[in-house]
């Protein structure tokens, strides 16, 4: 089986990706399957550094995203982040419509040539030997060429997304370095804090900075050691804390911390969207849980919609359907799994563009459906 991107570069990758892939079977019989290659950073270097490549991107997508953000909050405040989320999603979808037309159109064709290739793998029927199968393949591959089907068109539009999932998930795991109001709320947290006296200081914080600097432990910041004095640190502790710690750490600062409810207060306005906090793990917990388990039925939906507008998908002869069939019920499964421990954000992001996916899917099967059709009429 050929994967139109290497196993070896996906093995490599560090993150969450989706490929849509061709998947071509030993006879060169295609069918289209989402296939799910979901790594999770296992480091906090390659969250807090995304590298010569990806970081330029983020850096670009953090500057787009924070205007977006901005112009939103500043007409509507609570939900920003969300809304930004999914306008975002909607520009990305629309600056790749052209590909995904051409992917489309490609699919669909595909459809329409099946009679033809299938005639061509009859001629070949029970011929197992290399040379009958080198020239099936030929032949196919020559009849695809001829009649303008992209066999690796289906690949370009992910891989110009892989950059953006990979850069939405910096974006959202460090939200305060790329979005300005994040992170003009967190540098006021933590002067705050910093000011809060010592011994207090040390005694409330000192449990969650002890976990924070054990779990990474190889980041340079922490390494050394963790300074509870210093706000630029404090920052990074912040960005660590769930609501939760808050509520204790609120509760055993007494009037020390009156200071930073209010602050608090902004935090969770901007952060949170329908109630989800966007720049935290979604978790199993309610409301969290309710991103994995849209991120998993919109992709089970997708996945059924993209086999049920290809029939050779569900034709029984084909041996990869059943590979097929299965991707339906287990990527769904994988990508809520991933999500659970995922910035809310992204899985939010995923959500989106699958909803997108599938309304772009709808349109251009109905429009190539008509084309073909009018342009078979007029060929007699």
């Amino acid at each position: 089986m050929i994967l139109c991107l290497k196993k070896n570069f996906v093995s490599l990758a560090l993150g969450a990706i989706i490929l849509n892939v061709r998947v071509f079977e030993e006879e060169k019989n295609v069918i289209y399957s989402d296939v799910l290659f979901s790594f999770l950073l296992t480091n906090l270097p390659s969250v807090r550094e995304p590298g010569h490549i990806i970081g330029p991107v983020a850096a670009v997508m953090g500057r787009i995203y924070n205007m977006l953000f901005n112009f939103l909050h500043s007409n509507s405040g609570a939900g920003s982040l969300g809304l930004a989320i999914i306008i975002f999603t909607l520009i990305v979808k629309l600056i790749l419509f052209p590909l995904m037309v051409k992917q489309q159109k490609s699919s669909f064709k595909m459809q329409q040539m099946q009679p033809e290739m299938n005639k061509i793998r009859k001629k070949y029927e029970g011929k197992k030997d290399q040379m009958s199968q080198q020239r099936m393949a030929y032949e196919l591959q020559e009849f695809q060429k001829k009649n303008g089907i992209n066999m690796m068109g289906g690949c370009l539009p992910i891989l110009i997304q892989l950059p953006i999932l990979y850069a939405l998930f910096y974006l959202f795991q460090n939200a305060y370095v790329y979005v300005d109001a994040i992170g003009q709320n967190y540098t006021d947290i933590a002067n705050v804090i910093v000011n809060i006296p010592r011994d207090l200081r040390m005694e409330v914080f000192q449990p969650f900075a002890q976990q924070f600097a054990d779990t990474y432990k190889n980041v340079a910041a922490v390494k050394d050691g963790f300074d509870m004095g210093d706000a630029n640190e404090v920052v990074m502790l912040i960005n660590y804390l769930k609501a939760g710690d808050w509520n204790t750490i609120v509760h055993q600062l007494g009037t020390a911390g009156d200071a930073l409810k209010p602050l608090l207060a902004t935090k969770n306005n901007i952060e949170t969207f329908l109630t989800i906090p966007l720049v935290s793990k979604a978790g199993l917990s309610f409301p969290g849980v309710i991103i994995p388990i849209a991120a998993g039925l919109s992709t089970y939906l997708q996945s059924k919609l993209t086999m049920a507008m290809n029939p050779s998908q569900n034709d029984p002869s084909n041996p990869a359907a059943a590979m097929t069939k299965s991707m339906i019920y287990t990527m769904p499964i994988v990508m809520g799994v991933f999500s659970v421990n995922m910035p809310a954000g992204l899985g939010l992001y995923w959500t989106i563009s699958n909803i997108f996916g599938i309304l772009q899917q709808v349109v251009l099967q109905k429009h190539f459906k008509k084309k073909f059709a009018e342009e078979a009429e007029q060929n007699g």
